[in-house]
């Protein structure tokens, strides 16, 4: 993570895109897992919009990538839905900037962030929010995208898809601690953009192929390399039914601690957090199960998000919404080559760490099945 930036460099950075020197910056003591934040009021001034910002500062995680990621899907999300976001104010994916990093310097939303009053919501309340959540996921859902990837504005100022970004790539500190100084960002992770389903899973299994040959901890694996390989090969025998899946933009994330919310208005003023957002195939719409998620770690979370999705179902049938029925795999060979990925992913994100040794064997044993449903 960033260390502390001081006020004199913020001032400038301020300066440096046109806006007056700071009234006042307050560094919140905030869980921020990929940068640091700082709070700014400013003075009003000429054409000065926004006097509250939020100044995100970003750690050295994914350089580039992910700041450029995040601020070509909030563009786009400005630009083509009634979504309700910070307005970017100022960005930079470089460390050439007064304050040495990258960042993404935002209008301040006014609004509580929902897990920190997420027990004193009424049924009412929920409903409301649910409601909300489902019209927005369903402006997402409404723009077809001919690939897979994330997304970057290109020199003529045109949001394209491009690279995929992922919380589950190995990031630059990990890839310095774990991996031979011959490995690096782009080596160890997928790229694309990919124009079919079938392309985004071949380029994942190859990946991970690349890492079982490389980390001793993933020794276990290589006898099953020749079959992962006969996979990939065998995947364009059955395009039609693979293939066969809507593309659309998905947040990946979109739990409570990312949504603000007026409790006297009963609206959402703002959905946080857009920099592992892309186009996926619908299926994986929610990667990590965090939909619906209330924020908090403890016991009764994970019944609580079950009753929530209950709820967002049954709304969804009401209203005669059809998100969740392209949520569903379109046959179970296309669920199977899903799973060779998701299982394999698994097994090489855990075992260099060491971590969920006991597991692996059972991982492997599903990736071996689902891949033997493709006859190899």
């Amino acid at each position: 993570m960033p260390g502390p930036i001081s006020n004199d460099a913020i001032d400038r950075l301020l300066l440096s895109v046109g806006l007056p020197k700071a009234a006042s910056i307050i560094s919140p003591k905030v869980t921020a897992q990929y940068h640091s934040i700082y709070l700014i009021t400013v003075p009003e001034y000429k054409s000065t919009v926004h006097t509250k910002l939020v100044l995100r500062v970003s750690g050295q995680h994914l350089p580039k990538i992910k700041t450029e990621n995040e601020v070509a899907v909030m563009t786009w999300i400005k630009q083509n839905t009634s979504i309700p976001i910070p307005n970017l104010v100022s960005y930079d994916s470089s460390d050439a900037n007064a304050i040495g990093h990258e960042y993404t310097l935002l209008s301040l939303v006014e609004g509580t962030t929902l897990s920190d009053k997420y027990h004193s919501l009424t049924e009412v309340q929920l409903r409301l929010i649910i409601d909300q959540l489902t019209d927005y996921l369903s402006q997402l859902h409404a723009h077809p995208w001919n690939a897979i990837g994330g997304l970057r504005i290109n020199s003529a100022g045109t949001v394209v898809v491009d690279r995929i970004v992922d919380e589950t790539f190995w990031q630059a500190p990990e890839v310095k601690n774990l991996w031979p100084a011959s490995e690096t960002i782009d080596t160890l992770n997928i790229r694309g953009p990919y124009t079919t389903y079938i392309d985004l899973i071949s380029s994942q299994i190859k990946t991970y192929i690349h890492l079982i040959q490389t980390h001793d901890s993933l020794a276990l694996m290589r006898d099953a390399i020749p079959r992962l390989e006969a996979f990939i090969r065998v995947l364009p025998q059955h395009a039609n039914e693979l293939n066969n899946v809507k593309l659309r933009l998905a947040h990946k994330d979109l739990h409570f601690a990312n949504v603000l919310y007026d409790f006297e208005s009963d609206k959402i003023t703002a959905i946080l957090d857009w920099e592992f957002s892309g186009v996926v195939p619908f299926t994986t719409w929610n990667p990590r199960r965090a939909f619906l998620w209330n924020g908090h770690d403890d016991d009764a979370s994970g019944a609580e998000k079950l009753r929530l999705i209950k709820i967002f179902e049954e709304r969804c049938k009401e209203r005669n919404i059809s998100l969740l029925e392209d949520v569903e795999y379109s046959s179970p060979l296309q669920e199977s080559m899903q799973k060779v990925a998701d299982f394999l992913r698994a097994i090489t994100e855990t075992a260099p760490r060491g971590q969920r040794a006991e597991f692996v064997e059972g991982w492997k044993m599903v990736v071996l099945r689902n891949v033997g449903r493709f006859g190899v």
